[in-house]
């Protein structure tokens, strides 16, 4: 199937927020459309004598771009909705995340409870991983969904890593969670395929081992 990839900039307009809550070193980060309208967030930001930086683009399982600066910062500040991209930027850099909504421009501090209850179930599960015997391996076909944690190679060392434990391997296209339900004699499931699309239930991340 041939696909056509359409570029769409979304316009931030005047970009004036109460700033006062931000530490004095700040990294910008924020999703595709959103990119080009950074230097207004950074030039207000120095007017309000905070040195802030632009990271750069930040996918829900690819905070790399906020890692570059983590050293170089004392929180992200992320220029979008929702919660998904800056809870994955929270858990991959331990720093305080921030949330600025690009239409309302109100400000607000990412709940570090939610982070905590994430890394939380993380422990809970690579414990469960270590004192179960079958270990279902969940793997994709779809494309880019398959390599964010590592590819193949991850997977081809799971039973020489752990030769007491036995690997069953299911591949999909599009999983459906509550056919997981159908394979009662699997202990734990360890996933292969993006990170963040099974924060909500009781499956270990293959980046986690």
């Amino acid at each position: 199937m041939k696909m056509l990839f359409i570029e769409a900039k979304s316009s931030l307009g005047k970009a004036e927020f109460d700033a006062s809550g931000l530490p004095k070193r700040v990294g910008i980060v924020t999703t595709i459309q959103h990119l080009a309208e950074m230097k207004k967030v950074v030039d207000y930001l120095w007017k309000k004598e905070i040195k802030a930086v632009v990271a750069g683009q930040v996918l829900g399982c690819d905070a790399s771009a906020a890692l570059r600066h983590k050293g170089d910062v004392d929180a992200f500040l992320y220029v979008g909705t929702g919660e998904f991209h800056p809870i994955g930027v929270a858990l991959q850099t331990g720093k305080p995340v921030f949330i600025l909504h690009p239409e309302t421009m109100q400000i607000r501090k990412l709940d570090d409870r939610e982070i905590e209850r994430i890394r939380k179930k993380k422990k809970g599960m690579l414990a469960k991983f270590h004192s179960s015997a079958n270990i279902g391996v969940l793997m994709t076909t779809k494309a880019g969904q398959g390599t964010v944690q590592g590819g193949l190679k991850k997977v081809q060392e799971l039973d020489k890593k752990h030769p007491c434990k036995r690997f069953y391997y299911f591949i999909c296209d599009t999983l459906n969670f509550s056919e997981l339900e159908n394979f009662p004699f699997i202990e734990c499931w360890l996933n292969t395929m993006c990170p963040r699309v099974m924060e909500d239930i009781s499956v270990l991340n293959v980046e986690d081992l």
